[in-house]
């Protein structure tokens, strides 16, 4: 059963898939304060997004599951750790699936997909909408010491090609999930891949991804990081 908070019913379409999925989180994020957290109204979910069934995770850990993508705005002025989740509906309007909570970084009057998983990590037929929900909009003490800089991104022939520097501002090295989100030529979600890299303290690295043809927008975030 969903908690208290702001519920949007998302009508999904049929289409891309992630290029691989994974998970984000708050992992690395402590508090020395009392915490605080945007007023849910200043996240904003897209009514665009998408769904599929498909191969979630990689090796012994991949299995067959219903995903959706979907962008949240962050509208107010300050940068927060947003959390998402929800159910999978039937056109009845019944539920079929708990969607796993995520959490990403997102900045001020910016946006990012989430890619929301059956929680069961199963494949859902009937499904053919969702209620997404903002669960929080944990402002943290100061901003995430991963994050990409001097973004980039060019047409190839149809396709999006996004590149950027992943830094480490941190004292210590980390492992850093980069995920590359691209969108067609009407902003609804295509593919979300990732990477995960390893990154020595204080250091850079170039990163790529290259969207699916007819992708016209694409970007690069910082997931999950265990330092």
């Amino acid at each position: 059963m969903l908690g208290r908070g702001r519920v949007v019913i998302a009508v999904l379409l049929g289409g891309f898939g992630l290029g691989g999925l994974g998970g984000t989180g708050l992992a690395g994020c402590g508090h020395s304060k009392p915490a605080r957290n945007l007023d849910l109204d200043a996240i904003r979910i897209s009514g665009d997004a998408r769904m599929r069934t498909d191969t979630v995770g990689d090796g012994k850990f991949a299995s067959t599951a219903t995903f959706v993508l979907v962008d949240a705005e962050n509208t107010s002025a300050e940068g927060a750790y947003v959390t998402l989740g929800g159910e999978l509906t039937e056109p009845t309007g019944a539920s079929v699936g708990e969607l796993k909570s995520q959490s990403l970084w997102v900045p001020a009057h910016e946006s990012r997909m989430f890619a929301l998983v059956d929680r069961e990590r199963m494949a859902r037929p009937t499904a053919s909408a969702a209620r997404v929900k903002v669960y929080g909009a944990l402002i943290p003490d100061e901003p995430p010491r991963a994050h990409i800089a001097d973004l980039h991104s060019f047409d190839d022939r149809g396709k999006i090609v996004v590149a950027a520097y992943l830094v480490n501002s941190a004292d210590r090295p980390g492992q850093m999930m980069v995920i590359g989100s691209f969108h067609d030529a009407h902003d609804q979600p295509m593919t979300r891949p990732f990477q995960m890299v390893e990154l020595p303290a204080h250091d850079r690295r170039v990163v790529q991804f290259v969207g699916p043809e007819g992708s016209t927008r694409g970007t690069i975030f910082v997931g999950d990081v265990t330092y």
